[in-house]
């Protein structure tokens, strides 16, 4: 089962193929080459999971590991970049990933070679059942609770008394 889904803000989801085909072609003519493909580079990614960890390899040929950022932000693992050519931009991607709360985000690590963008997402280790007293001491947060309940009761009667 996949647990780390590309995302897609909710524009995207409400388009269908047509949108984009007329996006596409609405500035064919006057468009430069250079400027369309930029629009269009799409990656290549695939996910696996293992007991301990998802690994996401993502297929970026030409692009140089300073031209690759890595941001998390809650559960949004997003990839952007851009490759260039003689200082000038030709490409540029963006792909963002919804990642399940079992990430250890404090852990991820990320390896560029040959093309490839590999990030390893660790699980953090599953916290063990532990067994909850039930507390008859007082001083605890249900007593405080019900005391602070009880004066509020009180003050509202002699308010009520009192008129």
């Amino acid at each position: 089962m996949r647990l780390i889904t590309p995302y897609w803000p909710t524009r995207r989801m409400t388009s269908n193929i047509f949108d984009e085909m007329d996006r596409m072609f609405e500035n064919f003519a006057t468009v430069p080459a250079a400027e369309s493909q930029e629009r269009l580079f799409k990656t290549a990614c695939e996910v696996t999971e293992s007991d301990d960890h998802y690994l996401l390899s993502v297929d970026l040929p030409g692009f140089k590991k300073e031209n690759i950022n890595i941001e998390m932000n809650g559960n949004l693992l997003t990839i952007s970049g851009e490759r260039k050519r003689d200082e000038k931009v030709i490409g540029t991607f963006s792909r963002s990933f919804t990642v399940p709360d079992t990430v250890d985000g404090a852990k991820i690590e990320a390896h560029h070679e040959d093309g490839v963008l590999s990030i390893y997402l660790p699980k953090a280790p599953l916290a063990k059942a532990q067994r909850i007293e039930i507390q008859t001491h007082k001083g605890g947060f249900f007593d405080r609770l019900l005391a602070a309940k009880n004066t509020a009761i009180e003050g509202n009667k002699s308010e009520s008394s009192s008129h």
